[in-house]
This record gives structure tokens, sequence and C-alpha cells, in this order.
């Protein structure tokens, strides 16, 4: 019996390199995925604004817009709407406005941050006081000594100039000592909604994880079918395989809408999201997910020989997808190169639609390329299956 198996996983080649070949590049991508999303591995895109236009601030702004460390750019316009617009709609990670000069009293510097991204903001504020760190370190000198100066009293003349001595070469590289007091100020510039944010994320991202599954459970019995020798008596009937495979689509989009009913009803029921508030929107972010599911489901299915090949290339694409379409784990973690592939999946599309929508109070001129990425995603899924159900003969 080992002999037989061995033979028999040998002969089929596809499912043998699934099984030796296709672990190992899941473990490179998972590891790529996940790697990045701790620490200060994260690039954060930073909306910036200086509405000080000091040589402090400029300093300051010039510094963060050359951090490597940063994905950091310019709000357009330069103010701090234009930052909270850019937060607000998922442009920016967060936002840091200078609002006065780094060296003035009060608090100068303030990071805006949108509730589905909480960390962001302690994120943002190391990254900013490093760039204090490097590119002002006067103006930390000089708010250590007023802040220090209640408790030891006035300073004396020559302990005047000293400092005056000292700020002028920290200005001109010389360092100085001591730590910097707190500087930031923290705006939330999401608006009251029922709900949270990180729910309306990850009721996006199991919709779609959970859509492919199950669409690809359905699409399975494409495969057997061919083994049965059904689809070749349907293949020698007046129609062909194409009714078939127009019907199984039309089901699996059915059984996704479904499925998602469910899963925003919950959200509705036991967290308060306002499903119901923005019906029309989910409906047709739900359709369109379901079609985008269903296409590939049946696409990846047909493409394939055996049963066994099917059900691994499918978990292994569904996998793939989730993990760097932010299923798994927000993509905002993820190095910048992913976060961009991962605009090559429907889970992105699918859990910005949905989180804007309920979240952002996003509209049409917001969703509509969602929906159609989605429908065309599922198009070229049905015509594939399509194709491969007419040549693939048992």
């Amino acid at each position: 019996m080992f002999r037989v198996m061995a033979l028999d996983l040998w002969r089929d080649r596809p499912a043998l390199a699934m099984t030796f070949l296709l672990p190992s590049v899941v473990f490179l991508i998972f590891s790529a995925v996940f790697s990045g999303t701790t620490g200060l591995d994260v690039k954060l895109k930073v909306a910036v604004a200086d509405a000080a236009h000091t040589s402090g601030s400029a300093r300051l702004v010039t510094a963060l817009l050359a951090d490597k460390n940063l994905r950091a750019e310019r709000a357009s316009p330069d103010t701090a709407e234009g930052v909270r617009a850019a937060v607000r709609t998922g442009r920016a990670d967060a936002g840091l406005v200078v609002r006065a000069d780094p060296a003035a009293a009060g608090t100068p510097l303030l990071i805006m941050t949108d509730r589905s991204r909480a960390v962001a903001a302690p994120l943002t504020e190391a990254r900013t006081r490093d760039a204090l760190e490097r590119a002002t370190p006067d103006v930390l000198l000089t708010r250590t000594v007023r802040d220090v100066s209640p408790a030891i009293g006035e300073l004396t003349a020559d302990q005047q100039d000293n400092l005056s001595i000292a700020t002028d070469q920290a200005a001109h590289g010389g360092g100085a000592a001591g730590k910097p007091p707190p500087l930031f100020a923290n705006e939330d510039v999401a608006r009251e909604q029922k709900g949270g944010a990180a729910i309306a994320y990850y009721a996006g991202a199991v919709t779609i994880l959970f859509s492919l599954f199950a669409s690809t459970h359905g699409a399975l019995t494409l495969v057997d079918e061919r083994r049965a020798g059904i689809a070749d008596r349907i293949l020698a009937g007046r129609y062909g395989m194409a009714p078939v495979v127009t019907g199984k689509f039309i089901f699996l989009i059915a059984q996704a809408g479904a499925q998602a009913a469910l899963i925003f009803a919950t959200a509705e029921l036991v967290y308060g999201v306002d499903v119901l508030g923005h019906f029309g929107l989910w409906l047709a972010t739900t359709i369109a997910t379901a079609i985008a599911s269903a296409g590939i489901a049946l696409g990846v299915v047909a493409l394939c020989r055996t049963r066994e090949q099917a059900q691994m290339l499918s978990t292994f694409v569904i996998l793939i997808l989730a993990a760097i379409g932010g299923s798994m784990v927000p993509r905002f973690l993820m190095p910048p190169w992913l976060q961009e592939l991962g605009w090559w999946t429907p889970h992105a599309w699918v859990i910005d639609a949905y989180q804007g929508l309920l979240w952002r109070d996003a509209g049409v001129a917001d969703l509509y390329k969602a929906w159609i990425v989605l429908t065309l995603i599922g198009a070229v899924g049905f015509l594939i299956a399509q194709a491969a159900a007419r040549r693939v003969r048992t």
C-alpha cells in the first residue's frame, strides 16, 4: 500500500508539486507578511502639515519627510483639515500637525489617528520624537530647561549664558543631554459610529475568507461530476457544460450573499454595527463580493484535474490571498511592497469597501472602484471555468 500510494503521488505531478513546493512558498509569504507587523519595523503612511511656518517647524517637517522609517508626505491642503481628511478617508495611517514652533510652550504637535488604526498613534509619536532628537536637539534642550525651571528656580545670568551656548551647540550638532518632556496631543478623527472600527474591519475580512471556502466546496462538484462521468454525458448534449457552470455560479453567488447577511446581522445584533442604515451600499458591496468569490472558486477548481489537486490548490490560493489581502492582519502593518501587492487580491477591496461604508460613511463615489474590480475578478474566473469545463474530459 505504501508503494501504491507513493507511485500514485509521483505520477500526479501537480499534486506532487503542491505537496512539497507550495508549503515553502506559503512559509516565505507568511514570514514576509507577519515579520513586518510589530515594533519599529512598521512604516506608517503619515500626512504632515506645518501650521507654524517657523524655522524649527520647517526643520522638523523636513526631517519627517526624509525619514526612511516613515512614508511621510505633506497633506493637501497643508492644513490641519487636510491632515484630518487624509486620516479620516484612510489615505494616511496617521497625521501630524505642527501647530506652533516646537520650542514654544504648550503642546505644539498634534497627532491625528482613526480608531481603526489605533496603534498608529504611539508609532507616529515614537518616529516624531526620533526626528526631533535628530533634527532639532536645541528645541528639546530649550523645552527641558523651561519645564524644570519651576523646580530649580530662575537661572542666573551665567547659567543663561551657558544655556545659550549649549543651545547653539545642539542646533549645530554639538549634542545635549536630557530627555524631552511630553510634546504630543492626540485627536481621534473618526465620527461617532455604532459598533467599532475593528468590528467593521473583521466583518469584511471574515466575509470574503469564508465566502471563498464555501464557494470552493461548491465548485468541487465540477471535479466530482467529471470523475463520475456526468460531465461527459452533459458535454455530449446540445448545450454542453455552459448551463451547468452558469447554474453553479449563480448558486454560489446566492450562497455567499446569504452567508454575508448572517455575518453582518450578527455584527448588528451583537455589536450594534449600523448595517441597515447603509443597506443599499452594503447590498451592492455584498453582491460584488459574492461574484468575486464564486468566480475565483470556479476558475481555480476548473483548472485542476483531480479533487486532490483542486483541494490543495484552492486552499493555497485562499490562504495566500487572505494573508496578503488583510484578512489575517491589517495591511497598514505590513511592509509597503506587500501593502501595494494587497490591491491585487479581492480581500483588500472587500475589507476597504465594508469598512469604508460602515465606519467612514463612504458613498458611491468611494466604493464604485471596489465594485468594478470585484465584479471583474468574478467575471474572469467565470470565463476561465466555462472554457476549462468545455475542454476537460475524464
